[in-house]
């Protein structure tokens, strides 16, 4: 009888002749006492790691997301007759060059976030860019400069070393921050405009606001109070007239979310971040609890704050009456609104042609107005493009909520996008006439260090959940619900 010798592992296989394998080929060896019979058995070879994620679709989306800002910048040449190689126009092809470098940033980080995300903001980072290009051309420098580092915000945020769930056991923290951005804005605050309204903060030689940091903030804090009472919240106790409502000490943060519009609606003249703050608490109320009844009772308390506000303070009432008729007075206070207004309706269909039209004569128009002065020299379809790019970016956005597992990352990438899509909806329905005039920016296209920065890290946030998402989804084999796949503009990236 040939003793043998048993080879370690379950199952071993049956006693193989050949010739001894060379070192290092990764499998082991069991050697028989009797001629030299050797049994080679396999071990699993553990899978490459991959150094770069490619991301063709991004890349793909990237190349038409700057067409826009290279048709601007070869119009506005034309007419400036200047040539392309100008310093004026060196700010779009830096952008878009740091564009590429987002792209590749993402690729070698082997991000595998939702790959639309960065296209559509490029669009409207390039549109915005363009703009204040054709506007404001000394202050192209500048904006280029606050989006490099929008940009690394966001990088470190979405390929960062860090977790999401991190921000939901920071969650009270978040809220104590954003009480002592208000407090710094109300004891500290400049008012570099001219305009009454001490929103900034100064240090150096530039100004910081405050309120775009503290709507991430909010955000950050009601995403974790709502995941952890949502379940408490749908319990009612409390019956006032129609409504139902739970136990009063879990409606705090309703009361403390009217306290802090209607501080900014007052003392700060801010009616924009007001309406933004209290739209987001809101719509996040509603994603947590799925119930009516709380959106009808917050409108009813910012109403009602804001009905009396109009009649005590003369510069709420000055807002309202410009809105309901800005021709009262179109040389003095309604002289903004009515310049609006005129090149709104000198725009047309297809517009003035880029660089051919008067948008100068709107005051501040490359914070408060750049929605006017693209409908200007692009008429109603660039109007239509604008809109159609902060509707997927926004439909993008929730399509990360949905497919989010945990609660908090569910109601965090909820606001996040309602932040975006309703902070647009404010200033473009002001420039409308369709609510009264707000000083807030169109995210991502409006100049300002300040709102880049927020926005930014609002992107970078989402990349990070989408990536997050994406990695569970790949360990669980399930994906988004397969109504979403089907639709081209929700369609998720694949790996």
């Amino acid at each position: 009888m040939i003793p043998r010798t048993r080879a370690p592992g379950r199952h071993a296989p049956p006693a193989l002749e050949g010739v001894p394998l060379p070192a290092g080929d990764g499998q082991r060896e069991a050697q028989g006492e009797v001629g030299r019979r050797t049994l080679h058995i396999p071990s699993r070879r553990r899978a490459p790691v991959a150094r770069f994620t490619w991301r063709w679709r991004e890349l793909g989306l990237l190349v038409l997301a700057a067409l826009p800002s290279l048709c601007g910048v070869l119009v506005l040449s034309m007419i400036l007759e200047l040539p392309l190689a100008d310093t004026r126009f060196r700010p779009v092809f830096a952008f878009l060059l740091l564009l590429l470098g987002c792209h590749t940033a993402l690729s070698l980080g082997r991000s595998r976030a939702d790959e639309v995300l960065l296209p559509l903001t490029g669009a409207l980072a390039g549109i915005g860019l363009l703009l204040v290009t054709r506007l404001v051309p000394v202050l192209a420098q500048r904006q280029l400069m606050w989006t490099v580092v929008g940009a690394a915000v966001m990088l470190i945020a979405a390929i960062g070393p860090w977790d999401v769930r991190l921000l939901e056991r920071y969650k009270y923290t978040a809220a104590a921050a954003g009480i002592a951005l208000v407090a710094l804005t109300l004891v500290f605050g400049i008012d570099p405009n001219g305009s009454g309204a001490r929103l900034w903060i100064g240090f150096g030689g530039f100004t910081f606001q405050p309120s775009e940091i503290l709507k991430v903030l909010l955000v950050v804090f009601l995403a974790g109070y709502l995941a952890d009472k949502r379940e408490l919240l749908s319990v009612t106790q409390v019956r006032l007239g129609l409504i139902r409502l739970p136990p009063l000490p879990y409606l705090a943060p309703l009361f403390a979310m009217w306290g802090i519009s209607l501080t900014l609606l007052v003392w700060q003249r801010d009616l924009g971040a007001a309406l933004l703050f209290f739209g987001v608490f809101l719509v996040m109320l509603y994603v947590a609890i799925g119930q009516i009844r709380y959106v009808v009772a917050g409108m009813a308390l910012f109403f009602a704050g804001a009905i009396p506000a109009y009649f005590l303070f003369s510069h709420v009432r000055l807002r309202v009456e410009v809105w309901l008729n800005p021709w009262v007075d179109p040389q003095g206070r309604s002289y903004q609104i009515a310049q609006a207004l005129y090149a709104l309706g000198s725009g047309g269909l297809f517009g003035a042609g880029f660089g051919n039209g008067y948008p100068l004569y709107v005051a501040a128009v490359h914070t408060d107005f750049p929605f006017v002065a693209l409908a200007e020299e692009g008429g109603l379809v660039a109007v239509l493009a604008l809109l159609l790019l902060y509707a997927l970016l926004a439909t993008r956005g929730l399509q990360v909520a949905l497919a989010a597992r945990l609660p908090f990352n569910r109601l965090l990438a909820a606001g996040l996008s309602s932040v975006l899509a309703l902070q647009a909806m404010v200033i473009i329905g002001g420039n409308l006439k369709l609510i009264p005039l707000t000083g807030v920016t169109l995210p991502f296209v409006s100049y300002g260090g300040s709102s880049l920065l927020a926005n930014f890290l609002i992107l970078g946030v989402l990349l990070r959940m989408s990536h997050e998402e994406h990695a569970m989804n790949l360990l669980r084999g399930s994906s988004a619900p397969r109504f979403l796949s089907k639709l081209p503009w929700t369609a998720r990236s694949r790996p």
